[in-house]
């Protein structure tokens, strides 16, 4: 059971005799069909992720966000987690910058780069089909689960909004489906002995969303009767299906998303690119004109050279067939003319440039994210090392406790899974440490191969097939070391010299030394 850190009023539905869950695949193939619906990033105030019938038509609205609001939002957090949260959105969206920035922290984590460690006991005596039985059921489990792909969801939406919340859906030989719930209807209120979170959800969300509770089946339906019958609603979603990823791990309390601080940096680069649009448009914009003259010496103002009514049927001609979308005209008293704007003067690009870089190293680092400032393979290292581990010392214990606890719930006796603190950038280096350790006899062979991609399971089976199958290791023999070995191998490498040819060498040798003196 998880431990409360705090009083709230929170019940856990009692599970249901006859329950309905859909399967993992159903699941997947509904969420991808409603997909839209429920990332709808509408306006601040009603900004709300929910799933909605496909067969219904739904209205989307943005609302655009101003360094005002943020400041509003910024001065009393704790009463505008909706809204930063809505905001953080919006700019996920609307920044490509951010974006990159959300994604580049999301795509740290290699879930692939693990190691599975049965259970041992240093005094009994281990059972080895019990070992390998477990060992099976652990590997096959992980395999089917591909929770590299089911988690980076849930970690950019952790990198985007603090806290992701989710409800799994796993079935035997079909694997696991995480489904992302609405943040404004969830609350963290424990954390289990492993490390990672409790949370409860607002059963209120299913009153208008019947469509929804029928689709997401169990647990959801077991708790909203609980809440319908006891009036409490916020229900704790069972162990077994909860998952909950929180950026700032230290403050469970305090809900903020992590990159707030570089919000306004954000809205100020939104700004500059509106700015360099419309200077864009100024740089090919144009506006001529036609004069009606009048005659020389006219006593009238309206004699004119022209009849006017041929003159603005020419004009019309002009205006409909001639002119392209980005020149305006009109008629004035006097002689055709036109107007342009300096390019010279409204061109802000570098100014775009400068604020994308800033944003960038305000965020910890992320040279990558900004390769053309990048100089020095020792100083990109150290901050390609700084980011790994700000983005994945957080949330990677949270995952290694979620999938222990997750697996134990279907297996009776499992390995414990640990995962290694890599990135795509630093993981070539941490191999080649393993490499090193394995050299000394240490058991890592299959740690090793998952810095491949490889898991255990296709590891020993490329082995089995391979050497007791193909026989591969007879047939591709690896070229022999050109160093001189010992004894009277012929496999190869340089002839080997006895011992009175090392000696007469050392002799000679120190001859010559004496003889130099």
């Amino acid at each position: 059971m998880a431990q409360r850190m705090k009083k709230t009023e929170v019940s856990t539905a009692t599970p249901s005799t006859e329950k309905k869950q859909p399967t993992a695949n159903e699941m997947r193939e509904w969420y991808e069909k409603n997909k839209k619906h429920i990332e709808n990033f509408a306006a601040a105030e009603s900004a709300v992720k929910s799933l909605r019938d496909v067969t219904k038509t739904a209205t989307k609205t943005v609302t655009a966000f101003n360094k005002s609001s943020l400041r509003t939002y910024l001065q009393n957090i704790g009463s505008n987690e909706k809204n930063l949260r809505n905001l953080s959105r919006y700019l996920f969206y609307r920044c490509h910058a951010y974006y990159r920035l959300i994604m580049y922290n999301a795509t740290m984590f290699d879930l692939r780069c693990r190691t599975v460690i049965p259970q041992y006991d240093l005094i009994k005596v281990p059972d080895v089909q019990k070992t390998l039985k477990s060992y099976q059921e652990t590997l096959v489990m992980l395999d089917e689960m591909n929770l590299q792909f089911e988690f980076l969801k849930m970690l950019a939406i952790a990198f985007r909004e603090d806290v992701a919340y989710g409800c799994a859906y796993y079935t035997e030989g079909e694997g696991l489906f995480i489904l992302p719930l609405d943040s404004d209807y969830m609350k963290i209120d424990g954390v289990y002995p492993t490390g990672n979170f409790s949370a409860a959800m607002d059963m209120t969300y299913f009153r208008s969303r019947q469509y929804e509770l029928e689709a997401w089946g169990e647990p959801f339906q077991s708790l909203y009767r609980a809440y319908e019958s006891s009036n409490v609603k916020y229900q704790t979603i069972p162990p077994e299906y909860c998952v909950v990823l929180k950026s700032r791990p230290e403050d469970w309390e305090t809900i903020v998303p992590i990159f707030s601080g570089l919000l306004n940096s954000i809205i100020n680069l939104i700004d500059l690119e509106d700015i360099q649009a419309i200077a864009d448009e100024q740089e090919i914009y144009k506006m001529i004109w036609l004069e009606m003259e009048t005659l020389t010496g006219a006593d009238s103002p309206d004699e004119w050279k022209v009849d006017p009514s041929i003159m603005i049927e020419y004009f019309n001609r002009m205006i409909s067939e001639a002119l392209p979308d980005y020149i305006s005209a009109a008629i004035v008293p006097g002689k055709l003319d036109q107007i342009s704007f300096d390019s010279s003067k409204v061109n802000d690009t570098n100014k775009i440039s400068k604020a994308t870089e800033t944003l960038f190293n305000s965020s910890g680092g992320a040279q990558i994210l900004n390769s053309s400032t990048i100089s020095g393979t020792t100083a990109f290292t150290a901050a390609i090392k700084a980011d790994t581990e700000l983005a994945i010392s957080m949330m990677l214990p949270q995952i290694q406790g979620w999938t222990n606890m997750f697996i134990g719930h279907y297996l009776s006796n499992p390995c414990q899974v640990i995962y290694h603190e890599v990135s795509a950038y630093t993981k070539d280096d941490f191999k080649k440490s393993l490499y090193q350790d394995f050299q000394f006899g240490l058991p890592l062979k299959l740690t090793l191969n998952t810095f491949n991609g490889f898991s255990e399971r296709q590891t020993l089976a490329m082995n089995f097939l391979e050497i007791d199958c193909l026989g591969l290791n007879e047939k591709f023999i690896p070229p022999q070391s050109a160093n001189t070995q010992s004894g009277t191998s012929d496999t190869g490498g340089a002839p080997t010299k006895d011992s009175d040819e090392l000696t007469d060498d050392g002799e000679a040798s120190r001859d010559k030394r004496d003889t130099s003196k």
